[in-house]
């Protein structure tokens, strides 16, 4: 059975800390889990806050960085910090979501992710395992750093020496790249035969039009999860409801899918 593991990166400091409790009331209506990857910087800025709406269990808590560097060179976004900032960068994000969760970060999602994950890239995998993290979510593009993201399933670092460290892609569209909220270069021609839809959606329901396929798709082919790339602050930006985010849950539900957080899926894994 197909599992969906809800995700979002939570990295706007204006727009996120509202748009976290609209999703939240959202997963906790519908009793559904959910990971989110969060800047350290915005918990410097609201960490008890975040600590009230997320005190939960149904919601996984982990970084998304101290303050959203890039930490690998990237065709899109330019050249990825120095090992040094990168240290700095994954260990001061870290400490923040254990200082105000009160519980330990085994998870990291760096900032708009890569072709390929950190493969090829050992020095850097090194930062990651020293700082104690068991699981990435780094592999999110397709190639040449292009979007969308084709459907990858989870994989190790063992061809790069670190066999006990888990990558657990995600997959389709960066939704605020999707709605236009950011420019970005495309896949073309596309991996799938939906994945390229002819103009940028208007519309909540053109939206899940996209991003339900995806769902869909996983599901005709059997994997074991799909995980869209979903920001908090761009579905409240375009749909302050958060509808979009609703029918994909719905759907996900209709289509059979369980529902995990990602620290749940790598235990999964780890125990296999």
């Amino acid at each position: 059975m197909t599992r969906y593991l809800p995700a979002y990166d939570v990295e706007n400091p204006e727009l996120c800390l509202p748009a976290v409790k609209q999703l939240v009331a959202l997963h906790r209506r519908m009793e559904i889990p959910a990971t989110l990857f969060i800047v350290g910087r915005l918990l410097e800025q609201d960490g008890p806050e975040y600590r009230r709406v997320l005190d939960d269990p149904l919601f996984d808590v982990q970084t998304h960085t101290y303050s959203h560097k890039m930490l690998k060179d990237s065709r899109s976004h330019g050249p990825g910090v120095s090992l040094e900032e990168m240290d700095e960068e994954v260990g001061r994000g870290k400490r923040l979501v254990e200082e105000v969760f009160e519980r330990e970060c085994l998870g990291l999602r760096p900032g708009c992710g890569f072709t390929d994950g950190w493969q090829g890239t050992p020095e850097r995998l090194e930062i990651i395992r020293r700082h104690g993290l068991r699981f990435v979510s780094a592999d999110l593009r397709g190639p040449v750093d292009t979007i969308p993201a084709p459907m990858k399933q989870a994989y190790t670092y063992a061809g790069d020496g670190y066999p006990d460290l888990w990558e657990i892609p995600g997959h389709g569209w960066h939704d605020n790249v999707f709605k236009s909220l950011t420019p970005h270069p495309t896949q073309f021609p596309p991996l799938y035969d939906f994945a390229l839809p002819p103009a940028f959606p208007k519309t909540v329901v053109e939206v899940f039009a996209q991003e339900g396929r995806w769902l869909e798709h996983a599901v005709e082919l059997e994997l074991e999860f799909v995980s869209l790339v979903q920001h908090p602050w761009s579905n409240y930006r375009y749909d302050r409801g958060m509808a979009t985010l609703e029918l994909i849950l719905v759907r996900a539900k209709q289509l059979g899918m369980t529902f995990m957080s990602y620290l749940d899926y790598y235990r999964e894994l780890l125990a296999r």
